[in-house]
């Protein structure tokens, strides 16, 4: 069975100017007689966007519910094309469209970007618009499945919620086992990869993958996790909100 760790917390910046946290994650194991499947999802808000809060939270809560649904019927995972992976986001871009006619808004107050991790037993999926990283630990490594994306302005990057969100959408099928692998938003990227290599910054992710690995009760990680999180010392690198999500199957 997996062991998830995952946090959402509010930056400096928001705390300051009294805005909610912009960031969603949102995690679930989904147990079936042929197969588990684990299903991440993590959002990050745009700033600027009045409900974007709203948007991050309903992309991660539609694509999770809906990935478990199919599981749920089929009883396993099976093998994820592109068109499927389209068809999931498909409906979260009408999901969000459905909460901003609910605020008569425009679907671009909800901006938000959208990464998501299907794991099952023998592959795994992975989709990703917008910017922050999925990282997979294999043979003692780290990779990125995709690089953040960059919008076409400086700062900027793309959006589910926008009307062209299919010509940005990243996708991509491992045909292997994956037993380790995080998610993180934007405000972590910094702090997570090293731009000048293109590559992760495993001191990072080292410890962190530890005490999940060792601790019996993910659970009783989650207070640590947030204080590591709101802590002064990364207050000083970023101050935007910040979500990262840990999931293992290792043993210590």
């Amino acid at each position: 069975m997996w062991k998830t760790l995952y946090q959402s917390v509010k930056g400096t910046s928001h705390e300051q100017s009294g805005q909610p946290c912009q960031d969603s994650s949102l995690a679930r194991q989904v147990v079936s007689a042929d197969e588990t499947v684990l299903v991440l999802a993590c959002s990050d808000g745009a700033g600027s966007a009045r409900f974007s809060e709203i948007g991050s939270r309903t992309a991660c809560q539609t694509l999770v519910d809906l990935v478990s649904a199919e599981t749920r019927t089929s009883g396993q995972l099976g093998t994820v094309d592109a068109i499927r992976a389209h068809g999931w986001m498909s409906q979260v871009h009408r999901a969000i469209g459905v909460q901003a006619d609910l605020r008569d808004a425009d679907a671009r107050q909800l901006a938000c970007t959208l990464l998501f991790a299907v794991v099952g037993e023998r592959g795994a999926a992975f989709g990703q618009i917008g910017d922050g990283a999925m990282v997979l630990r294999r043979d003692d490594a780290y990779e990125t499945v995709f690089w953040p994306q960059s919008g076409e302005y400086v700062n900027t990057t793309n959006f589910v919620s926008d009307p062209r969100w299919a010509t940005h959408l990243e996708f991509a099928w491992c045909e292997s086992a994956v037993d380790e692998l995080a998610l993180f938003s934007d405000g972590l990227q910094m702090l997570a990869l090293d731009y000048g290599q293109q590559q992760v910054h495993g001191p990072f992710l080292d410890p962190l993958f530890a005490s999940l690995r060792k601790q019996p009760e993910p659970a009783d990680l989650a207070e640590p996790m947030r204080a590591f999180l709101e802590s002064p010392q990364l207050a000083e690198r970023t101050d935007d909100d910040k979500t990262l999500m840990l999931a293992t199957r290792l043993a210590s």
